[in-house]
């Protein structure tokens, strides 16, 4: 099951149209506000690696590269939210750490009707070469088993299974400044999202599935 939902999910992104992320969108989240976060001392110097690579096309040093992940997914995540908000979008869940680095969901947010809960996962890269990558079957993501864990903690904040949720995967390219997305009423039969008119409004994806 997870090798097929991983399948699908892959030819949704790829079928997706790929949006332009507004670089002062990106801007406003390149900095975390410090006292939104559980642990602000951990990010300051890491947002300014993302800042440097981002701004001023300097390198991020080699021993700074591995701990600079989770911040730069953070980021992804927040534009994602913020974008999702200003389509009417309300927000249920989110990280408060600065630095994306859990064994859950990303968000959890309820579509502009309030009606369906759905649980977003966001990857992100800056790499100029490829789309962020998804993870092996091994560690397979947004499948029931997956969602249903004890370590979800989004989910289990909520009180949420599988059953319960919509699921979104994004893909944001940071260096192209581009994002894709697909989005499933059933967690086996993701769709690829076309237009942004297609996020104001989800009635599209119930008639589909």
């Amino acid at each position: 099951m997870s090798e097929a939902i991983r399948a699908r999910t892959l030819q949704a992104l790829r079928a997706a149209a790929q949006f332009d992320i507004p670089p002062e969108s990106l801007a406003r989240v390149m900095a975390a506000t410090p006292d939104l976060l559980s642990r602000p001392e951990r990010v300051a110097e890491i947002e300014g690696h993302i800042r440097a690579i981002r701004l001023e096309g300097v390198t991020i040093p080699v021993h700074a590269r591995w701990a600079t992940l989770p911040a730069l997914g953070n980021m992804a995540e927040a534009f994602v939210e913020s974008m999702l908000v200003d389509f009417g979008w309300q927000p249920l869940y989110d990280d408060d750490s600065g630095y994306s680095a859990g064994h859950g969901v990303d968000l959890l947010m309820l579509d502009p009707s309030l009606s369906p809960v759905v649980a977003i996962e966001v990857k992100s890269t800056i790499q100029r070469g490829r789309w962020p990558r998804r993870p092996p079957e091994s560690r397979a993501q947004m499948t029931p088993a997956w969602l249903g864990r004890a370590s979800n903690e989004g989910m289990r904040e909520w009180t949420f299974d599988a059953d319960d949720v919509h699921s979104m995967i994004v893909q944001a390219h940071l260096g192209r400044l581009k994002w894709r997305v697909c989005v499933a009423g059933d967690l086996d039969s993701p769709l690829p999202v076309a237009s942004v008119d297609q996020l104001v409004d989800l009635s599209w994806l119930i008639e589909r599935n």
